[in-house]
């Protein structure tokens, strides 16, 4: 008798995600996001204007994102009577998922290590202070702590099951698989609010769109988008490099 794979386990026994959002919700989801971005970023703007400790409020607006996305999405699974399994938290292997993304993620790894390259060569440099340097720079254990619940877990799930599983999954059966993918990840890069990061991301998009379509469920891009983002995190702290 040969010994099966450990698997990811949700909900035993669903079948594939078939539901997708109608035009109507789908438009509504998108209005909502851009609505979470530009009414957290007004209040983070004016909140500076009375109180000066900025790095909190970076923070505090992080995770009132991540809290928003988390509210949109369960509130969507109320009112339309969804299940986990609908937005694509569906059971894997978990052997060959491993693999896969680990290749990948050396993929994406020397797609940015050439176009850092190229850009540098073009006089171009990163920004010296953004959100993200203030988010990840001059780092204590708390920040770091911190930094690691956001990017490391919080965002994988909120943002795969909201891009990827919700977004996406909607976006392919208006566009096909292909524009929507290309969809899907410029609104998550674009999101992300750094022009210099904007072709990164959008590659990372690509890859995790890739990820959720080759194995109908989220477990993969999950995974692949908290590894990018904590060994960003650890990189950015000076625990992986000096």
């Amino acid at each position: 008798m040969s010994m099966k794979e450990p698997e990811i386990k949700l909900v035993h026994g669903e079948s594939p995600p078939i539901r997708n959002l109608n035009w109507v919700d789908l438009s509504l989801v998108l209005s909502g996001v851009a609505c979470i971005y530009v009414t957290l970023a007004f209040g983070t703007f004016w909140l500076m204007e009375v109180w000066p400790h900025e790095r909190v409020l970076i923070y505090l607006n992080a995770f009132m994102t991540q809290l928003s996305f988390g509210l949109l999405i369960w509130t969507l699974k109320k009112v339309r009577h969804w299940t986990w399994a609908d937005f694509g938290w569906q059971s894997v292997p978990l052997k060959p998922m491993i693999s896969k993304v680990l290749t990948l993620y050396a993929i994406t790894w020397v797609i940015n290590i050439c176009y850092a390259l190229i850009l540098f060569n073009y006089g171009f440099t990163p920004p010296e202070k953004d959100v993200y340097s203030q988010l990840l720079g001059q780092v204590t254990w708390l920040t770091l702590i911190l930094n690691l619940l956001l990017a490391g877990v919080l965002a994988p799930l909120v943002e795969e099951t909201l891009f990827r599983g919700m977004i996406f999954g909607s976006l392919q059966t208006y566009f096909g698989k292909w524009t929507a993918a290309v969809i899907s990840a410029g609104i998550f890069s674009a999101l992300h609010f750094q022009a210099y990061g904007f072709f990164p991301r959008f590659v990372l998009g690509i890859v995790l769109v890739y990820l959720f379509d080759k194995y109908k469920s989220l477990y993969p891009s999950v995974a692949l988008h908290a590894l990018n983002n904590i060994v960003a995190t650890l990189m950015a702290a000076g625990l992986l490099v000096k």
